[in-house]
């Protein structure tokens, strides 16, 4: 493990830019219609409980990885295969995350630039401040979240301004009852982007403040439900719940409609900044996770393999899928079917595990 230290607001910072990452620009719980926003409020309540279960874990062992800890509770093997079974993941969702910004790019502004170019800068960047250790990574984040902040405010102001909210398309609320909800939270929401916070597991160590550390990363998952809720909302107010199911990025369309007196127009790009600095952080927060817990499981030095695991990413984020119908697709089918697995029954397996860990070790201390 590194020896840097992070900060409550460094790791706070990190993980709103994570959970916005590509969720806020793809039309996120659109198989609950107009009520997304109450969806996606639905899977910040159940994110908010996953996260309160990864944090016990964290203050059981406070200064172990998970694929320490896991080989503490159920042996060298087991438990080795459940890290080695997470590093597959994480290195899974950076590269699909990979995949998402650099098809966003091209569909958006670099349409004749190769797709493995726009990717490869990105991991290069990902892998430079990386090599220089995850310290570096949260003092990016902390800067960086106030230039979506900005952004974001921007945004906010030109959509008001230009009088293209109707507010009224959200009503009536919950008119086919709460059964689409729950089969969008169920299906998408809790997992997405709140489940994926799991990675943060492998950075947890790291904190300077365990108990501030823990609180800043739980107000990090209500304001981001706030934030991707609000952003649903007022989207759909917008372009209507039909338009904004049928649109790939409905937050780009959204900005793309918006105009000041035929001025002030075409600030799409704003979003497309907003992805790339938010896919940055989340591809970067996956890839450490994945190479750090395989440093761990190897007894490798990180460094070491970074630049390896680097081109595996990038190769596969070539390969994963042919065009974006056939990337969302199998997407879908991980989301639904692996990603439990990984979000909420390995690590309830872990906490039940740990739970008899620390009745035994109370056990011991008075005997």
């Amino acid at each position: 493990m590194e020896t840097t230290k992070l900060s409550p607001l460094q790791f706070f910072s990190l993980l709103v830019l994570f959970q916005l990452g590509t969720a806020l620009v793809v039309n996120l719980g659109m198989e609950a219609g107009k009520d997304a926003w109450i969806a996606v409020l639905s899977g910040m309540v159940i994110g908010a409980v996953l996260y309160l279960g990864y944090a016990f874990l964290y203050n059981t062992f406070p200064d172990k990885l998970p694929s320490q800890y896991s080989r503490i509770l159920y042996g060298k093997y087991v438990g080795g295969a459940i890290g080695f079974a997470y590093t597959a993941f994480f290195m899974n969702k950076a590269t699909r995350d990979l995949m998402d910004g650099g098809l966003l790019v091209l569909a958006s502004t670099l349409k004749e630039t190769p797709l493995f170019i726009t990717n490869m800068m990105m991991m290069l960047t990902i892998v430079y401040v990386l090599h220089k250790g995850i310290e570096v990574l949260a003092r990016t984040a902390f800067i960086l979240l106030w230039v979506v902040v900005l952004i974001g405010i921007i945004i906010l102001l030109l959509v008001v301004f230009s009088g293209i909210m109707d507010f009224t398309r959200l009503l009536p609320v919950l008119s086919h009852g709460f059964q689409p909800v729950l089969t969008s939270v169920y299906r998408q929401n809790y997992q997405f982007p709140f489940g994926e916070i799991i990675c943060f597991t492998a950075l947890m160590p790291y904190l300077n403040n365990q108990k501030a550390g823990t609180r800043a990363g739980l107000m990090s998952v209500l304001l981001s439900g706030l934030i991707l809720s609000a952003a649903m909302a007022i989207t759909i107010s917008v372009l209507g719940a039909e338009i904004a199911e049928r649109s790939i990025f409905p937050l780009l369309t959204m900005v793309g409609k918006a105009s000041i007196a035929d001025f002030i127009q075409r600030m799409d790009i704003l979003v497309v900044m907003v992805l790339i600095i938010g896919d940055f952080f989340k591809i970067s927060v996956y890839f450490y996770a994945a190479v750090i817990s395989v440093s761990d499981l190897m007894n490798i030095p990180y460094r070491k393999i970074l630049y390896p695991l680097a081109l595996i990413v990038l190769f596969s984020s070539l390969t994963i899928a042919r065009n974006y119908s056939e990337h969302v697709k199998k997407g879908g089918q991980v989301l639904y079917m692996m990603d439990p697995l990984f979000y909420v029954v390995l690590p309830a397996a872990l906490i039940v595990a740990a739970l008899i860990y620390r009745l035994r070790s109370r056990r011991q201390a008075g005997a």
